[in-house]
């Protein structure tokens, strides 16, 4: 059953149901935050049970629901219902962006964090590519950064032995998973791309919260590395 699982120091992640997106069943991963003024910072929200969201709500109010990548914009939707007064931000709108309906007072997300959270979070945009404007967050009490799209890690399906061979194909496949073929070609601009993984891998940060694959829990910042060595010149 969904439930709200503890993941560090004010952190906790909740899986929801699979969705299939482009023909392929993704599992689904929301992070809640705890800032330091005691309210609720919720990435990625997904559907839970009625005791999933009380035991949530009882941690703080919820205040702010963010979409940082384009594909999950339409998870916006619902959370918003159930919490009107929550601010909304999402990642810049693209081709990409899967989205319901509009929704009122989204904010851009950008570069750097706003006031609302720059106490807790640092975060940039993953630049280079015009139709994936993921932005990625690093906790800095924990240690931790939060990532939606950019790096996934699908396990094997029992009985799908073409599906599992084609997602080890595209490099995102278990048990290394990384980032997929499709999204590396779609990076346009190296070079802007290479600035953002330098300033990601220069946050001082051991965890690794993704929305689709196993997070990981220690000495996360190699794996990440690994998973980018393809933006190093002359890397294959």
């Amino acid at each position: 059953m969904t439930d709200l699982r503890a993941f560090a120091d004010n952190v906790w992640t909740v899986d929801g149901p699979n969705v299939r997106d482009m023909g392929i069943m993704f599992t689904t991963r929301m992070t809640v935050v705890k800032l330091s003024d005691g309210s609720l910072w919720v990435n990625s929200p997904v559907s839970v049970p009625f005791d999933t969201l009380k035991r949530i709500t009882d941690l703080g109010p919820v205040t702010y629901l963010v979409a940082a990548t384009p594909r999950h914009f339409w998870r916006l939707e619902d959370w918003h219902t159930l919490f009107p007064e929550a601010q909304l931000w999402s990642s810049r709108t693209t081709l990409l962006t899967l989205k319901k309906r509009p929704l009122p007072l989204t904010v851009v997300l950008g570069d750097e964090p706003p006031q609302a959270w720059a106490d807790d979070f640092d975060q940039l945009i993953f630049k280079g590519n015009t139709l994936l404007d993921e932005v990625l967050f690093f906790h800095k009490q924990s240690g931790t950064v939060i990532l939606d799209d950019l790096i996934q890690i699908h396990p094997d399906v029992k009985g799908k032995p073409l599906r599992n061979a084609l997602l080890k194909l595209e490099g995102v496949g278990s048990p290394d998973g990384g980032v997929g073929l499709d999204i590396r070609l779609s990076f346009t601009n190296r070079n802007l791309a290479r600035q953002s993984l330098e300033k990601l891998l220069s946050w001082d940060f051991d965890k690794l919260i993704i929305a689709h694959g196993n997070c990981i829990e220690k000495d996360a910042k190699p794996f990440v590395r690994e998973a980018f060595r393809w933006l190093v010149p002359g890397a294959k």
